[in-house]
Formats: structure tokens, sequence, C-alpha cells
């Protein structure tokens, strides 16, 4: 074959390629799901800048999200397939986070004694336990058409199955105490599998330490050994100051946000679950962590920098946490304005739509979006609102009046040495800045990369995700400031 034939052939294969976007994105146009047009009113209390949202506003982001999972569910509950850019696990792993990401703020609104029912706006009644009953029963039966399957060595259902343990345990009352024989055993049977597969050596150890919690405080078999070997390994990234490195290397890129929407929120309801692992450990941590983490949080949102930006809306969860433990760490007040501070700017900076997070920091930006990220993966962003839901409406943090954050006090400088960074808050223009000792690149210098034509054509046709991590602007920059993130974001 000659050059010119094998160019006609190439060129062919292009303008399929096109031809085949282009219908399979038509088809996505005309078939895409409508969310109810009740979304705008549902968010209008965080749509503007106020000193306190009330626990009857939260309701409405309360009723977003289950009214998101409901339009996107599946039959059988066990899955809630999201539009939204692909993962490298494919459509089936993604849709799986569907059900997993959302159900522990369905659990955790149960756990905080919220009720079993809801009423959304339409007047149609929601049976939450029956949600995640019928969830849960058939994702862990094998014999079920909707069955969450096996595990396997790196799989994310080794993640994902950390979540429906906590659904398990928020709710043992409601759902585990009326389960059938074959059904307990169907949960713990499924839920064991994280046992003995290979993992990365960073924080799905967490994941394997809260399975076997759970099984065990439900009169289940786990194993210890496992359980004491993974948390033996967590410990080891313990560097001080609150602060774990998510990894075996010895650089600064393993440290990010993930220590609070990872390791302390994992290790606090480890904590609660089985409070004899390392109750004094656990808690210390977590108290040294927020003697600087709250240095972090502003009205403008965080100095965003490391990966999985797209969780930044879970950015107060240790501190809803640490209120409730010790208000001399972090008060109420304190918690619960960063909570409202971080829901009000990211609402209004579009990073909500359809029911759904962003795949982005404000709105979409793929470009951000790791290639591990799916359709429902940025839903671990509800993670701050799971852990407000859990309080009871009489708790301390529900009752409290908001106090200021420190950026809306006075402008500080505060050293974290266990991890080289230097935080930096300007009161008068709300600006939060990291800078990383030992970096030494100007955002000018890196340029976040897209994916290119054909990884987004191939991307379209296999529904795995072909991106770039982009790792070297997440980690390697001298500073990270929330006034003007590495990626793309609309300006206040």
């Amino acid at each position: 074959m000659n050059h010119k034939a094998k160019t006609n052939i190439q060129a062919r294969y292009v303008v399929i390629a096109i031809v085949f976007t282009f219908m399979i994105s038509s088809t996505y146009w005309i078939l895409s799901k409508e969310f109810s047009p009740s979304s705008k009113e549902l968010l209008a209390p965080f749509q503007q800048s106020s000193p306190n949202n009330t626990f009857s506003d939260y309701t409405h982001l309360f009723e977003y999200f289950l009214t998101g999972f409901i339009a996107n569910k599946s039959d059988g509950n066990t899955r809630a397939y999201y539009e939204g850019s692909p993962m490298e696990q494919g459509a089936e792993v993604a849709s799986i986070e569907g059900f997993t990401r959302t159900a522990p703020l369905f659990a955790a609104w149960i756990y905080g004694q919220h009720g079993t029912q809801y009423t959304l706006k339409n007047g149609h009644s929601v049976d939450l336990v029956n949600l995640l009953k019928t969830g849960i029963v058939n994702g862990t039966n094998p014999e079920h058409a909707e069955y969450w399957g096996a595990m396997h060595n790196y799989q994310q259902s080794i993640v994902e199955a950390a979540d429906v343990a906590l659904v398990v345990w928020l709710t043992r009352e409601y759902i585990w105490d009326t389960l059938e024989e074959k059904q307990k055993n169907n949960i713990a049977t499924w839920l064991r599998q994280v046992n003995g597969k290979k993992i990365p050596a960073s924080n799905w150890h967490l994941f394997v330490i809260q399975v076997n919690a759970v099984l065990g405080s439900l009169g289940q078999p786990y194993d210890a050994k496992v359980t004491q070997n993974s948390y033996q390994r967590i410990k080891s990234f313990y560097v001080g100051d609150g602060w774990f490195k998510d990894g075996d290397a010895q650089d600064r890129s393993t440290y990010d946000f993930y220590n609070a929407w990872a390791f302390h929120y994992h290790l606090q309801w480890i904590n609660k679950i089985q409070p004899t692992l390392d109750e004094i450990f656990i808690r210390e941590s977590l108290q040294a962590f927020l003697s600087n983490y709250q240095y972090l949080i502003g009205t403008h949102g965080i100095p965003i920098m490391g990966r999985s930006a797209c969780y930044r809306l879970a950015a107060p969860a240790p501190l809803i946490f640490g209120q409730s433990i010790d208000q001399q760490s972090i008060s109420s007040g304190v918690a619960k304005r960063s909570l409202d501070a971080t829901w009000q700017y990211f609402i209004q900076q579009s990073a909500l739509s359809d029911g759904n997070i962003t795949q982005g920091y404000c709105g979409k930006d793929t470009k951000i979006l790791e290639p591990y990220s799916g359709p429902a993966s940025c839903l671990w962003s509800l993670r701050s609102l799971i852990v407000a839901f859990s309080q009871p409406i009489n708790s301390t943090f529900w009752q409290s009046q908001p106090q200021l954050l420190p950026i809306e006090i006075s402008d500080y400088k505060k050293t974290i040495p266990a991890i080289g960074w230097t935080v930096i808050g300007n009161k008068k223009s709300a600006d939060i800045t990291i800078q990383v000792a030992g970096n030494s690149l100007e955002r000018t210098q890196l340029s976040l990369k897209d994916i290119g034509f054909y990884d987004r054509i191939m991307e379209i046709i296999t529904q795995k995700s072909r991106r770039p991590k982009n790792y070297e602007v997440k980690y390697n920059l001298k500073e990270y400031s929330s006034s003007e993130p590495y990626c793309d974001c609309i300006k206040m």
C-alpha cells in the first residue's frame, strides 16, 4: 500500500471518528435528563453570602442531592447514572460510585435523627431506609442482576466498600437489625473481599480498616491482623503537626487536602466505630491538624493544590468532627462558619449542576480532573454535609451562632514545619496562600495540559478516561492562592 492510500484510509478513519463523536454528542443532548426546575429554588439560600445558613437552608441541599440521585438511579437502587466525563475504570464502576458516594448523605440524615422519610417539594415522600436497604441488599446479592461483583486487586470497589460499610453502620438500627441472615451474610461476604487484595500504599489502607471495623462492630467475622497491618501503615505516614503523607514517597508531593477529606475523615469514623483501635492518637492528631488547618478555609474558597480538587466542598469536614470532640481545638461557631462559607462560595461559582457536583474546582474543568474520577466521583464533596447531618438538630454545631474564620479576623502567617508549608492570609483581599518550601516554579512557567483530539475521541468511544494527570502543576508550584487557583475559576 502506497503512502497516498494510507493517508486516504487514515483520513477516512478521522472522518468516521468525527461523525461518530457528533452522533454520540447529539444523542446525549437529545436524551439527557433535564434536572428539576426547582433546583434553583433549592440552591437559593446559598446564592448570596450570609453570616449564617440555618438547618432549614441545609435541608434544601439535602433535597437537591436526593432529587439528583432519584433522577439517575437504577431500578434496584444500587447505581446512579450521572452524566459527565468518564473514569479509567469504566462506566460500570462510575455508576456504582453514584450510589456509594451519595448513600452516606442519606444514612447520616437518618443517624442524626432527622427522619427516615423525606417529603420533597413536589409532595412525593421518599422512604430513605427502603432506598438504602434495597440498594445494599441488591448490590451485595450475587443472584441479583445489579450485583456489584467480585473485588480484585487495586479495584475501585475496595474504595467504595468503605462507604457501603459506613452506611450499614450508621443505619444499623433501621436496616441491619431488620435483615434476614442470608442478606446479612451477603453483605458481610461482599465487604470482606477488601481483605487480601493488593492496594496502593496510601490512604487506601483506611478503606480496609473501616470495612473491618464495621464488620467487627456488627458481630461479623473480620480480619484483625489485616486491620492492624493497615492501621500501622497509616500511622507510619504520620509526619507531625497533624499531617500525614499520602504514601511512601519522600518528597512533599504527598501532602495535600486528602489529609482533610480522607485521612482525618475516615479516622474519625473509624474511631467512632472502633474506639479501642487507637483513640488517643486519632483524637490528638486531629486536634494538632485543626490548629493550622483552620487557616486554610476562607470565604473565597481554599488555596487548592494537589489532586482531586473536585472534592473541594468536603474541606470543612474535619472542623465539624473537631468541634464535637474539643471546643478548645475548634469551636462550633468556626466549624459552622467554615461550612457556610464553603458551600456559599462554590454554589455561587457554579460548582453544583443537575443534582451533582461539577467535575472541576468551580464549574466543570476536565483539565484538573484525574483519570480515576468519573461522573459521580466528585460526590466525595458531600463529606462535609455528611458529618454535619450526622449531628442532631439540638447539637452544639447546629445551635451555635457562626463565628468569624481566621481570615475574617486579621492577617496571618502560619508555618507548618512538618510539611514545609507557610500559610499566609490577607484579611482585606480574603486571599489565602500556601507557599511550599523547596518549590520554585511560578504559575506562568507551567500550564495545565488538556486532553488531545485523538484521546478525546477514544474517551467517548471507550467510555474510559484518557485525560492527563497534570500533577506537575498540582504539586510543584511554589505558591497556591485561593484568589488565583491554578485551574479555571470564575473570579469573584
